[in-house]
């Protein structure tokens, strides 16, 4: 009984709680809806008084009872919002400005033409600061440090190699060549090591050179430089392995010591450049003269069948180079007239552009390379009577082309430097290019910059005199001396022959009067 009772007393002080308990919860539910009416109030109030004030959405939370939140807290009156203020970057010229409105949201289409209107500008204004001939043959290959952009490499027809550090101009060294037969056909900096450059060389040998000439390495050799040869070459610094093209379409894959651990022949000719995707560490592209570019993956090449796409072309291949903004386009040269441009995923054409740069087999074959910071391509013009707009005495230019309009954005010409300029390439930050014309490399900077140059180069010459075994920083005034200097050398000459050839003429008239009167 006693413990019957105890049950009976529970169940009865159970029964008086839970009314208090909902009367709880009604209380708290008439006081967020009293809370809510209050804000209308509020907010109808002040409208009345002619403020242009949005009312406050009231969120359904509020009605929920507090007791049901998490940690008992008070709900939340309005829904929760992010106000994102877009900075007024449409009218800025500036790069970083451009940058950050891009990445703030403003359209891609403002952003692109005031940022091109800004590098164009810089650009168009580029001036030839220094002139240098370190090769007595011909320029083959260039490629620019990727972090420091003051670096070059520079390969020749010879096999030498140029070190040059363009921020100052007495650091500079030089690998000598063999000569004849030793060509450079493609030249990288090294990954690990930037004071080492990897080349593919018409000797047969894939080297790495050390610029103090101290560890030079050679990775692979054909041992038979009159038949085999390399034609490109190209490094992979995450997966530490080295691709190599040769003349007959053979690709290599080989480890950092030089073993070899992949060979097939997957072009049918020269495969003139190999190059891995910036964006994709598993693409690889290679370029042939049988007309081709293919894209293939390096975890699952075999053969010709593994090819993932294949660019077909009117006429031999001299390069393919993945843009340097963000390797989702493809830009080709061929050995004609054409620059196409490729665009991924699927790699179809999305551009062909026509332009004069043919062939020929005494010069350096002419490619296209990308700016760092804009896709814009830069190619040397070659005139050819042939090509449609052709007019006389048209001018040997360098030509930066919009791809996206195919319009010729401005054209870089020095009236010092007229020759044929075959190389071009940009240093990572885009304000420097450096050209390749015959044995002369041409360094084009901003005017401003250009003129400091000159200014530095021109004090250092006040009662100095220059070797004459060395053109190195010649500026336009010294290279305008130095070519008057050489007409007024070819006049004297040209005189003397003259002047030798009249009285040789004299003489034999002479002696032909004495033989008559005799």
């Amino acid at each position: 009984m006693p413990r019957k009772r105890k049950e009976d007393q529970k169940s009865l002080m159970n029964a008086e709680e839970k009314p208090k308990k909902l009367k709880s919860k009604d209380k708290d539910v008439e006081d967020c809806q009293t809370y809510a009416q209050k804000l209308k109030k509020k907010m109808d109030h002040k409208a009345l008084r002619g403020k242009e004030v949005e009312e406050t959405p009231i969120h359904e939370s509020i009605l929920v009872n507090r007791e049901d939140t998490l940690l008992r807290l008070k709900p939340r009156v309005s829904p929760y919002t992010v106000q994102v203020t877009r900075p007024s970057y449409t009218k800025s010229h500036n790069l970083a400005h451009q940058l950050h409105g891009y990445s703030m949201g403003v359209p891609r289409k403002t952003l692109y033409e005031s940022t091109t209107k800004c590098v164009i500008d810089m650009l168009s204004e580029m001036q030839i600061s220094t002139m240098t001939s370190p090769f007595d043959r011909r320029v083959t290959a260039v490629e620019w440090h990727p972090t420091n952009p003051g670096l070059v490499a520079v390969g020749s027809k010879g096999g030498d190699i140029f070190w040059w550090d363009t921020s100052d101009t007495n650091r500079q060294k030089f690998i000598q060549g063999m000569g004849a037969g030793g060509i450079i056909n493609a030249i990288k900096f090294w990954p690990h090591n930037y004071s080492k450059i990897l080349t593919a060389a018409v000797d047969g040998t894939i080297t790495l050179n050390d610029i103090e000439g101290k560890n030079t390495q050679v990775l692979a050799d054909t041992l038979n430089a009159h038949d085999f040869w390399y034609c490109s070459v190209d490094v992979h610094p995450e997966r530490k392995f080295v691709a190599a093209g040769d003349n007959v379409g053979k690709l290599q894959f080989l480890s950092y010591e030089g073993k070899k651990t992949f060979e097939f022949r997957l072009h049918k000719n020269k495969i003139t450049h190999c190059e891995f995707s910036p964006l994709e560490e598993w693409m690889l592209c290679t370029a042939s003269t049988d007309h081709t570019v293919q894209i293939w993956d390096v975890r699952m090449i075999k053969d010709r069948s593994s090819s993932l796409c294949i660019m077909k072309h009117e006429k031999p291949v001299n390069s393919a180079y993945f843009s340097r903004t963000n390797g989702c386009r493809l830009l080709t040269t061929d050995q004609n007239n054409q620059v196409r441009v490729y665009l991924a995923p699927e790699w179809h054409l999305e551009k062909t552009i026509l332009h004069p740069h043919r062939f020929f087999q005494h010069i350096t074959p002419i490619k296209a390379t990308w700016h760092p910071l804009l896709d814009l391509a830069v190619i040397g013009r070659y005139p050819d009577p042939n090509f449609a707009g052709y007019h006389d005495n048209e001018l040997r230019t360098i030509d930066v082309i919009d791809v996206d309009t195919e319009k010729v954005m401005t054209k870089l010409h020095d009236p010092s430097a007229t020759g044929l300029v075959c190389v071009n390439k940009f240093n990572s930050d885009g304000d420097t290019l450096l050209s390749g014309m015959g044995v002369n490399l041409l360094l084009w900077r901003r005017k401003e910059e250009a003129a400091k140059i000159q200014e530095s180069f021109m004090s250092k010459l006040d009662g100095k005199s220059l070797d004459p075994s060395s053109h190195q920083g010649q500026t336009r005034s010294s290279r305008a001396g130095q070519s008057k200097r050489a007409g007024d050398k070819l006049k004297k000459t040209k005189d003397t022959t003259e002047s030798k050839q009249t009285k040789s003429k004299l003489k034999l008239k002479t002696e032909e009067k004495h033989r008559g009167k005799k």
